[in-house]
This record gives structure tokens, sequence and C-alpha cells, in this order.
């Protein structure tokens, strides 16, 4: 019998809510922004009251013509008439959380040249040149970072000469027992052409030679490639 009766119940709320939705046709957009809340209730009741009611419920509703407009007024008022404050504020953190990091990255303010300073000596012995930076700016504020007040911070920059790769490190020394603890930091495009730039100055300047050339100096395999390809591209040409 409940079966019979869910059927029932089921034809009569989707005769009532299409019977609703064609009283909005011609409607204006600011009558239908007005009845929102009125079109939300039907919605949700058209999809869900089925499923809530018992035996004696749809029994009930089965004595109405129009049970949907019956319990909408009633769901309308369940809805919109309590204090929603405390979902809102859980769904405005749930945004800050999801966009935070984002929105940091789009206002983070360019470090500057004159609060980073290059150590002359940098490491050429790897695949990557690797410079040390003394940093002068606040590493919390540009990279959500945050040291110990007794602790030491430098930026180590890593740069690929044959690919131009580019990548960034914080090293943080404990103060107290100079334990230290690597961090991957993203610098803006236009902090990596300056620490790039810096570094290809003070080779210049210490060296007399480029980045790629001095990195090339220390990997003679790499010199005996390109001779090698320069030898057959000359021998080849001429043939």
């Amino acid at each position: 019998m409940s079966n019979e009766r869910k059927d029932a119940l089921k034809q009569r709320l989707d005769e009532n809510y299409t019977a609703f939705i064609e009283s909005l046709q011609g409607k204006t957009a600011s009558e239908l922004i007005a009845m929102a809340p009125e079109i939300t209730a039907a919605q949700q009741l058209h999809e869900e009251l089925l499923d809530a009611c018992d035996d004696e419920d749809m029994e009930f509703l089965l004595r109405f013509d129009d049970p949907l407009e019956v319990v909408r007024g009633y769901w309308e008022s369940e809805i919109t008439g309590y204090d929603h404050s405390g979902e809102m504020g859980h769904m405005l953190w749930r945004i800050r959380e999801d966009y935070q990091d984002e929105f940091e990255q789009q206002e983070a303010k360019p470090f500057g040249r004159d609060e980073i300073a290059l150590d002359p000596v940098m490491d050429f012995s790897g695949r990557e040149i690797t410079g040390y930076f003394e940093i002068g700016f606040d590493v919390g504020r540009r990279f959500q970072v945050y040291p110990n007040v007794d602790d030491t911070c430098g930026l180590y920059a890593r740069y690929d000469p044959m690919s131009q790769g580019f990548r960034a490190e914080l090293c943080i020394k404990d103060g107290y027992d100079g334990r230290k603890r690597w961090v991957t930091v993203l610098l803006l495009p236009a902090e990596q052409e300056m620490v790039v730039d810096l570094m290809e100055e003070s080779c210049q300047k210490v060296m007399g030679r480029s980045l790629r050339d001095a990195w090339a100096d220390h990997h003679p395999a790499i010199n005996r490639t390109n001779l090698h390809k320069k030898k057959s591209g000359r021998n080849q040409h001429e043939r």
C-alpha cells in the first residue's frame, strides 16, 4: 500500500511542480528575483520531500490537490526564517583557505637589488651554478616562511646555464644548535631575472667570463662534446 501512496504522491508533486514552473512564464526578471526563495523552496521540496515522508505523511499530503504549495510556504519560512551567520562564517573561512595562497602570490611585492647581497664565490661544480645571497627583506611577508627570532636565513639560487632553468631555496640555520632546514621558494619572474643578472655581473667582474663560459670551464666533458660536434660539422661541410 505504501508503494501505491508513494507513486501517487510523486505523480502529484510532479504535476504541482510543473504547474508552478509554468506559472513563472512571462514574469519579469525583477519578479523572478523577488520570488527566489519560493523557487528555491519548490525545487528542494520537489527533489527531496518524498524521501522525507513516512506512510502517515504521504496519506496526509494526498488529501491536498496541491501538496507542494501547502508545504512550500512552511519550508520557505524554515530556510529563510533563522540566522545563517554561523554557516556563512564557515563558508567564508573555506573561501579564504581556498584562495589565500593565490592572492598572496598575486600581491607579493618583489624584493629589490638593495635587499640582497651576493657572495662573489659561486659554485660551478654541479649541473647548476649555485649562488648564495644574504637577504635583508622579511621572508615571512614575502614567502610565508617564519624562522625563529634567533635564526639566520640565506637564499641559494641555482641556475642551469644550458636550459636556463632556475630554482631557489631558503636555508634557515637554527640560532641555538646550528641545524639547517631548507625551504623551496618560488621567485617572481622579475626577481629571477634580477638574481641571474647579479650572478652574471659578479662572474664578469671576478672571472672575466660569462656564467655559461665559466661553468663550461669546470665541465671539460661538455667542451669536448661541443668540440666534437663542431669538428664533425666542419668535416661534413668540407666534403
